[in-house]
């Protein structure tokens, strides 16, 4: 088993002060990549969370937008997740890259997720990675497909193609693949749920399903399992 502690030791992962930093600023605000590089990353990394701050229960995922198998986790059972306990307030989601070496678009896709989330709009573009991976994934230079993404969730496309055209959050993906691989990971997607059980690979909702009510249980975050 990986020890949560071990893999999320070199992450900043701010998660206080996510709502309140939504709520405070206009849509319009929300949708500019911050021109400062080191507030981009730190709201990177805070909006790649989903979900209540003191939920009972923490999933990690480590993915890749490029692996047909996390696309096929996205496809089948994230939005399960999302609504079953997500949702709830039952479960916080943090998402971690792993941009796989032998994929050659999974660096600069990770890239615009991340300058997505800078924006505020980490999720939406989460989505629409995977949603038309078969459209970017097979692209020698992706960025025009990544501005029009950025545009359709509402991201400036100015301030968003700067930050992947600069490689402006490149040591948030790095700093994920360091503590990926040090922590002993090599495939995605893999999954740490309550800091001490681990699923590999695209599994069902009824396996996540079973986990997540047993923790939630021993956490006393549920009466009974679902």
């Amino acid at each position: 088993m990986v020890p949560v502690a071990a893999l999320l030791s070199g992450l900043v992962v701010l998660a206080a002060g996510c709502a309140a930093e939504a709520e405070a600023g206009s849509t319009q605000e929300r949708s500019i990549v911050p021109p400062d590089a080191q507030v981009a990353r730190e709201r990177a990394d805070r909006n790649r969370i989903k979900g209540e701050e003191g939920a009972p229960v923490r999933v990690v995922e480590i993915s890749d937008f490029q692996c047909p198998y996390c696309r096929q986790f996205h496809e089948q059972t994230l939005t399960k997740i999302d609504s079953a306990y997500i949702a709830e307030g039952k479960v916080s989601y943090l998402w971690i890259a792993y941009a796989n070496p032998g994929h050659p678009q999974a660096f600069v896709s990770t890239e615009a997720a991340y300058c997505a989330g800078a924006a505020g709009k980490f999720w939406p573009m989460h989505d629409i990675l995977f949603e038309r991976q078969d459209e970017w994934s097979g692209a020698p230079d992706p960025y025009e497909l990544f501005v029009g993404y950025a545009e359709e969730i509402d991201v400036d496309p100015e301030s968003f193609g700067s930050c992947v055209r600069n490689s402006t959050l490149a040591p948030l993906v790095l700093r994920d693949y360091t503590s990926v691989t040090q922590a002993g990971i090599s495939s995605t997607p893999y999954f740490i749920l309550g800091d001490s059980v681990a699923l590999r690979g695209a599994a069902d909702f009824g396996t996540f399903s079973s986990a997540i009510d047993t923790l939630l249980v021993l956490k006393g975050g549920d009466s009974q399992p679902q």
